[in-house]
């Protein structure tokens, strides 16, 4: 599976994709378990899961299918 990272979150994971492998459908909550254990540093960070180009909650499952995009917080007008 791979991650679209964005931001400053690429200074984290020191590139804009990063590349896992998953065997069995999981929650957003889990995947950003396992991110925080590989990346402790992401504990620190607010940040927005998307996945398939559309916001994402912590219950939504995703699979090896999804695309997923990690975004740092954002502000506009």
């Amino acid at each position: 599976m791979k991650l679209k990272i964005f931001g400053k979150l690429t200074e984290i994971f020191n590139t804009d994709e990063y590349y896992f492998s998953l065997e069995n459908n999981i929650s957003i909550a889990e995947l950003k378990l396992m991110l925080d254990k590989e990346f402790p540093r992401l504990k620190e960070t607010t940040f927005l899961v998307a996945v398939d180009g559309l916001k994402a909650d912590n219950n939504q499952l995703i699979s090896d299918t999804s695309e997923i995009a990690l975004l740092p917080p954002y502000s506009g007008g």
